[in-house]
């Protein structure tokens, strides 16, 4: 919905009831608003506003409650047009620049650090989809015989991360014949994305496996099927448990669904990769298509290497969360996580 398509009476009216929704989490009604606001209205005429944003569809009235909340739609116009933005104040900054200084020269380390400060200062469950998982690049790959049947793959990216896993390819290879094959996926996959090993990539290298041996083609897509990530097993997440200290999750109907999703990392990861194109995302409540987060909203931001997005992270809470302090500090963390491992890449190339 457009931000003009509220006059400024009940654009003035809508904050005000979402911004204390978000500190209270009580619904509140006309009286209480004339009260404690100062918007120049009468009891009355705020009721008869409110009535007509909620015919609109931007309020709702829980229960049998006097009051009214946001609803999904309401929300999503308070992001997009009411939403004062915060500020991290210079200290603040400071403080998250030194607690992250500390783990910066170990990327693991380091991205389990940022995952934990977040969800220290949101005081909600924090996401982070490491680099290996967006578009990280091969750089170096070798491959190690480890008897008959088994071949351990060894994955360098550009990030300096090193990915490994044993590949069961059904086939006994000489030594000569991997190094062959590893001469091949080299020359193949060289600052190609690791995440977009898909079927056409696998093709283009089956064809010319092919016509030189149909073994070497074989073996290659064993090779490639076990290189192919679907991201679950992947997401680093602290915090989970402090989403059971929003009111909106007391019923246990409304939070198990909620705790299912979050052990559950394939799930995680289709919420963060939603969110993963680009700039500062928030998806609310039923805009999300998981049914177990339609009461909650996902804050994402990705972070890069010289433009490129490397991973995504997030914040997860209820619809009712503090959108102003969320996305100052996912975005904050975001832009300095993509200057750390602008350094560290930076650090590795040395001086031109």
């Amino acid at each position: 919905m457009a931000p003009n398509t509220l006059d400024d009476r009940k654009r003035r009216i809508l904050k005000v009831i979402t911004d204390d929704y978000i500190a209270s989490a009580e619904p509140i009604g006309s009286r209480t608003i004339a009260r404690k606001y100062n918007l120049g209205l009468s009891p009355a005429t705020i009721r008869n506003e409110m009535a007509d944003l909620e015919e609109e569809g931007y309020l709702q009235q829980p229960h049998t409650s006097s009051g009214r909340i946001p609803s999904d739609l309401g929300y999503r116009y308070y992001v997009d047009a009411l939403m004062e933005r915060r500020h991290l104040r210079t200290e603040e900054m400071e403080a998250i620049k030194r607690k992250l200084a500390e783990r910066e020269h170990v990327l693991d380390s380091l991205i389990h650090h940022v995952a934990h400060i977040l969800a220290q200062i949101t005081r909600y469950p924090s996401m982070i989809l490491p680099p290996n998982n967006i578009s990280a690049l091969f750089k170096c790959i070798r491959l190690v015989k480890l008897n008959e049947r088994n071949i351990l793959l060894l994955v360098v990216s550009n990030t300096g991360q090193v990915e490994n896993k044993i590949i069961d390819c059904e086939f006994d290879l000489s030594e000569i014949e991997i190094e062959q094959l590893s001469d091949l996926l080299n020359k193949q996959l060289y600052n190609r994305s690791i995440f977009d090993v898909k079927e056409t990539l696998a093709k283009e290298i089956a064809r010319q496996m092919k016509s030189t041996n149909e073994f070497f083609h074989r073996a290659c897509q064993a090779l490639i099927d076990g290189m192919r990530t679907e991201g679950a097993g992947q997401v680093v997440m602290d915090g989970a448990s402090q989403i059971l200290d929003q009111p909106e999750f007391t019923e246990r109907d409304h939070f198990r669904p909620l705790l299912n999703l979050l052990e559950q990392e394939e799930s995680l990861y289709r919420l963060l990769a939603a969110g993963g194109q680009g700039g500062l995302t928030v998806s609310i409540g039923q805009e999300n298509k998981d049914q177990a987060v339609h009461e909650c909203s996902v804050v994402t931001a990705v972070y890069e290497i010289n433009g490129r997005t490397l991973g995504t992270i997030g914040v997860l809470g209820p619809t009712r969360m503090d959108y102003a302090k969320v996305l100052t500090v996912v975005e904050f963390m975001a832009s300095h996580l993509s200057s750390i491992l602008n350094n560290m890449a930076g650090s590795r190339r040395g001086p031109a």
